[in-house]
């Protein structure tokens, strides 16, 4: 096969721009058009002072009306092009979407906050003439073209430019397709909001006084979902929770919480471990059938470890915890009334020497966090293994390095990103906002 000449690739250049003039001659035609929508229609207003970017994005709409972030796709259809009351239009699936913008929405949506009927449109600007009026030049309806004839009720120049638009997006449009979504992929993701945990926190309150099933060994928290992992699954799941993967995930919007949830006992033992996707993760370390172990880096995996208690000690429902440290004394533990530091885990495991038998059965480890920092004997790790695996859900091992009874194993990176590995949690490379983990302590 030859290849073409340069004269041939010229006119093919010159075709490719042909075909180009004539998609921007359609554009006005498009505009004029994409508006349009059935008289009376299901539709959403954006909460806020119109004219103000909102918090939401496609998919927080997509999940606040129709109950399904997945559906954003569908409502970018319905909605794309159409001139909003700012008049402004939504163009693309990621461009912000502003306060008072009205989003039209598929039959059967039943939110609450939908309303039926002729939704809002654009007020015409000073000078500009109103959708319904027809224009001085515009021709009248079942009058001859000037021309001599219609093709499918078009003249034949717009048919000819319709045709060649069409052409033109069926071979141009799968490669813009391709090019949008390499550029997602390369997109950073958005940081957590700063309240992710505090709204956790509530969803966890509201979930205990719902289901004192539901067993709870990690969380990823949105701006506007709320995600847990369950163990073991339960398919049955009380409102707002929708129940995926066979029960083994409950999610609910987050603006389906019960605002009034924001008494009683929280989980004690969660650890922020990363981000996925731009959304907060957060593992429950009480959940662990045995030890937590740290493995990788191990400067930054004390790091990890100093981080954990820090926002372990930081909430209320940690009040009742022990924390003890087994290994050498050191400046960057937590100076609190809490924290002991200890030579050996025999300290932690006599219940003369106020361990666990001091309130409860020696057998037994309760409302104690033990971090380990120091290379232990194999029958001391496995007795403090059996102990956090028999606890309850009230108390958790962690292992700063490998141990060879771990149940989890968090591998640390020497930037303090995490793997965590059985939890099949696919984190972010980069370590979330308000959480820099560093090899030194200031």
């Amino acid at each position: 096969m030859t290849r073409p000449g340069p004269s041939r690739a010229a006119g093919y250049r010159l075709l490719a721009a042909v075909a180009a003039a004539l998609l921007l001659l359609l554009l006005p035609m498009a505009a004029g058009t994409a508006g349009a929508v059935p008289p009376s229609v299901p539709y959403w207003v954006v909460p806020g002072e119109p004219g103000t970017a909102s918090d939401l994005t496609l998919a927080g709409v997509a999940d606040r009306v129709l109950g399904d972030a997945r559906r954003a796709p569908e409502l970018f259809d319905l909605n794309e092009g159409r001139t909003q009351p700012d008049g402004l239009a939504l163009t693309d699936p990621d461009q912000p979407i502003m306060a008072g913008w009205v989003f039209v929405l598929p039959a059967g949506a039943t939110s609450g906050e939908i309303r039926i009927g002729p939704p809002p449109s654009a007020t015409p600007n000073e000078g500009q003439q109103p959708a319904d009026r027809p224009q001085a030049n515009a021709p009248v309806p079942g009058a001859p073209a000037a021309d001599g004839g219609e093709i499918l009720g078009f003249t034949p120049v717009t048919a000819t430019l319709l045709g060649g638009g069409a052409v033109l997006l069926a071979v141009v449009g799968p490669v813009l397709l391709l090019l949008a979504r390499r550029r997602a992929a390369r997109s950073t993701h958005p940081a957590p909001t700063p309240d992710s945990r505090q709204v956790l926190d509530r969803a966890l309150r509201q979930l205990a006084a719902q289901s004192t099933q539901a067993q709870v060994y990690a969380a990823l928290v949105g701006a506007e979902r709320v995600s847990l992992r369950l163990a073991p699954a339960l398919s049955d799941a009380p409102p707002p929770w929708q129940a995926r993967q066979q029960g083994a995930i409950w999610e609910t919007p987050t603006w389906q919480l019960d605002e009034s949830a924001d008494s009683g006992d929280g989980l004690p033992l969660l650890a922020t471990v990363g981000t996925v996707q731009g959304e907060l993760a957060v593992v429950n370390l009480a959940r662990a059938p045995g030890i937590v172990a740290l493995t990788g880096d191990s400067q930054a995996a004390i790091s990890v470890a100093r981080t954990f208690l820090d926002e372990i000690g930081r909430h209320a429902a940690a009040a009742s915890l022990t924390v003890s440290v087994v290994g050498p004394p050191s400046p960057i533990w937590p100076a609190s009334e809490q924290v002991r530091i200890v030579p050996d885990a025999r300290t932690v495991l006599t219940p003369a020497a106020g361990g666990i038998g001091a309130s409860h059965r020696p057998d037994v480890l309760h409302d104690h966090l033990v971090l380990v920092t120091t290379v232990l004997p194999a029958a001391e790790l496995e007795r403090l293994g059996a102990l956090a695996a028999a606890s309850g859900s009230t108390a958790a091992v962690l292992v700063v390095g490998d141990a060879p009874n771990a149940a989890w194993r968090f591998t640390v990176d020497a930037d303090g990103t995490l793997d965590v590995g059985v939890l099949d949690l696919d984190l972010d490379r980069r370590p979330p906002r308000g959480r820099v983990v560093s090899n030194s302590r200031r």
